[in-house]
């Protein structure tokens, strides 16, 4: 967004309201910038970032770079906009835009929730689909049928450990299954389910 001190104040509605709502972290390119020079922050972070969401009102051409480099980089875009989105620059108008008038704050925040549903649906669908198979391959092995979690509280317990672990590199067969397979099972507090996950996972992987 626009460096400018009234949308301070909606970026920090956005980033209580986003983590409240959604487990999500929402972080502005420019907020807490130290030693390194800004453009680099906001490089890195846009690199990093599962989302970037922009605040296109009134076509300011910082913002649009900064689109440019997260389209470069691959990463989904959620627009947001106070202007007509009929009238946005030819190259962004294929988007989908997400008008909003901070008087009518109800149907702006259930579009934003409808955008990031969509946005990271599939990131844990595809996780939810992989854990199933480790969850398949764990049952096989120590002769149980442990019953997997729905997929919306799989998403709840993933998001809640990504704000305190490191999400293992998808190549990483023995770190995987570690993270996930606690994650999958409907019942997982069980200590002697714990113990026979130690011992499936020294045996798979040792």
């Amino acid at each position: 967004m626009p460096f400018k001190a009234e949308l301070n104040y909606f970026y920090l509605y956005l980033r209580d309201y986003l983590r409240e709502q959604h487990g999500v972290d929402a972080e502005r390119g420019d907020h807490e910038v130290l030693t390194k020079p800004l453009m680099e922050k906001i490089r890195e972070n846009i690199q990093s970032a599962d989302c970037v969401i922009a605040e296109v009102t009134g076509s300011n051409p910082n913002v649009f770079y900064e689109v440019g480099l997260a389209h470069a980089y691959g990463k989904p875009v959620i627009f947001l906009t106070q202007d007509d989105p009929a009238k946005a620059p030819v190259d962004i108008r294929q988007f989908e835009f997400i008008p909003y008038d901070l008087g009518r704050h109800t149907e702006f925040l259930a579009h934003l929730d409808n955008a990031i549903q969509h946005v990271f649906v599939k990131k844990y669908s595809d996780w939810y689909e992989a854990a199933l198979k480790t969850l398949d391959d764990f049952n096989q092995y120590a002769g149980v049928t442990y019953q997997a979690a729905s997929l919306e509280e799989f998403q709840r317990r993933v998001m809640r450990a990504e704000k305190r672990e490191v999400t293992p590199d998808k190549d990483a067969s023995a770190e995987v299954a570690q993270f996930f397979l606690p994650k999958i099972i409907r019942e997982s507090t069980d200590l002697k389910l714990m113990n026979r996950i130690t011992d499936w996972l020294k045996q798979k992987f040792k």
